[in-house]
């Protein structure tokens, strides 16, 4: 049985996706601007530090990932193919997670810490959005360093939250109670912005989200499932 046991765990290990080829290279260029591509059986990152390559592969918000101050400062360039037919975005990610285990020597382990986050509740008054008919729902966002606007059709309130968790950089729980579908645009500024949005001036987002939907960030803890970096190297093995 132990010999079975073994058999199994070692298939399962080698079972586990690898990409065919993979560089990782440090990036000392001490430009800020990072991007990161994924293309049928291909990703691509410039300029990425450790940390956002470790949030992306491991599909988890910032937040969730807990380890030394450098991951956050150390950037590296990224190039790696897999095997045709792997497909995109995903099924990359599992390949990915392999590779900067092996890389950089990863330990982890996963944890739930309790965490500073936001209740999404109704503002005074009321909520000034209208529930319409549940169907194909899609949320449309952009922005740049001034602010942005989200544009909501037939999603529900945890879809909107998932969003703000983004835009806040803290988990944000759906407390509104709403159960339904909702149709609408958001305008907001960003902070230390000049909040000028083309010839019309918008509030920043917690205040947007009163004004415009009748919603309101209400300060909270929550209990928030964490990944915890015990070891990394600094520099990734050899390519």
């Amino acid at each position: 049985m132990r010999l079975l046991i073994l058999c199994a765990f070692a298939a399962s290990v080698f079972a586990q996706p690898r990409f065919d080829s993979a560089s990782i290279k440090p990036n000392k260029s001490g430009d800020m601007n990072a991007s990161m591509n994924t293309r049928p059986d291909n990703v691509e990152a410039k300029n990425m530090t450790l940390h956002d390559l470790l949030v992306q592969a491991f599909e988890i918000k910032d937040y969730q990932l807990v380890g030394p101050e450098w991951l956050s400062s150390v950037r590296f360039d990224l190039v790696a193919k897999a095997p045709l037919g792997t497909g995109d975005d995903e099924k990359l990610m599992p390949p990915l997670r392999a590779l900067l285990t092996e890389r950089f020597k990863l330990q982890t382990h996963k944890e739930t810490r309790e965490l500073p986050c936001f209740a999404l509740v109704p503002a005074k008054g009321g909520l000034l959005v209208k529930e319409v008919e549940p169907g194909d729902g899609n949320i449309n966002a952009s922005s740049n360093q001034n602010g942005g606007e989200l544009h909501v059709k037939k999603m529900t309130m945890d879809a909107i939250t998932e969003w703000l968790s983004r835009e806040m950089e803290r988990p944000v729980i759906d407390a509104t109670g709403a159960k339904g579908a909702y149709d609408f645009t958001l305008k907001y500024s960003k902070e230390n912005s000049n909040r000028v949005m083309g010839p019309e001036t918008y509030p920043i987002l917690t205040l947007a989200l009163q004004e415009q939907l009748g919603l309101r960030l209400e300060k909270r803890t929550s209990q928030v499932p964490v990944i915890v970096i015990d070891h990394a190297e600094r520099a990734p093995v050899e390519n």
